[in-house]
């Protein structure tokens, strides 16, 4: 093996190194993008504004009421007949009222209730996801330590794994012949970095558009109280 394949073979193990190291983050995004759709049952039953509604749909019904009250009132104007435009108005508000207060109850029961399941689900999906964290933490641990066995050219930290393509170069370009003198260049010019404040962005480093996550992972609620003859996501029917 020559030295510019024992380079290339060391730049194929680090990038799997990133590679399972970006799926440990990528998880962890994921599990922090889930922890915002668990949400108090009571902050769902304040959004929904139950009174708000209520109180609204009440003042179609009264107008409506109103206006049959005035009608019986044209037709019956005369004697105790004016009985009959009050009691019809009572009658459509109050009967408006205990319809409009079910309608909305059994609403308010229904976001509740869908509220609890998004939490027991979401709940579910997190420690599921914390378990392939936890495995894939130990799967990243676990490569490094026999990555340092295999690579034994240079130190296996941060700033050397991140720039081992520019590490490489030296060798490519003629400006090194060993992996040993390449290593040695690419630290000559970082401690020149460092030393006038100068440091080179990581070629892994990567930031995460919280906005995109949504269409990264997708809408965790979307099945939630659907409706379905089989089984649900979660054992529930």
């Amino acid at each position: 093996m020559t030295e510019l394949e024992k380079m290339e073979l060391a730049e194929c193990y680090i990038n799997r190194y990133f590679e399972i190291a970006d799926g440990v983050e990528i998880s962890k995004e994921n599990k922090e993008y889930l922890k915002i759709y668990i949400r108090d049952v009571s902050e769902a039953e304040r959004e929904f504004d139950f009174n708000g509604k209520r109180n609204k749909s009440m003042l179609y019904v009264l107008g409506g009421a109103l206006v049959f009250a005035l009608l019986l009132l044209i037709a019956f104007h005369s004697g105790l007949y004016f009985i009959v435009p009050v009691l019809g108005f009572l009658t459509i508000a109050v009967s408006g009222y205990m319809i409009i207060n079910k309608y909305y109850t059994q609403r308010l029961v229904e976001v509740k209730d869908h509220q609890k399941e998004v939490n027991e689900g979401i709940t579910e999906q997190i420690e599921i996801l914390q378990g392939r964290i936890k495995q894939l933490e130990k799967q990243r641990d676990d490569y490094l330590t026999a990555l340092r066995k295999k690579i034994d050219f240079m130190e296996l930290d941060m700033d050397y794994m991140n720039n081992i393509g520019q590490i490489k170069e030296f060798m490519v370009n003629g400006e090194a012949e060993t992996c040993e003198e390449a290593v040695q260049i690419f630290e000559s010019n970082l401690l020149m970095q460092q030393m006038s404040g100068i440091m080179s962005a990581s070629v892994h480093d990567k930031t995460m558009d919280i906005e995109k996550n949504k269409e990264r992972f997708g809408d965790p609620t979307k099945d939630f109280g659907k409706k379905t003859a089989k089984k649900s996501l979660f054992g529930k029917k």
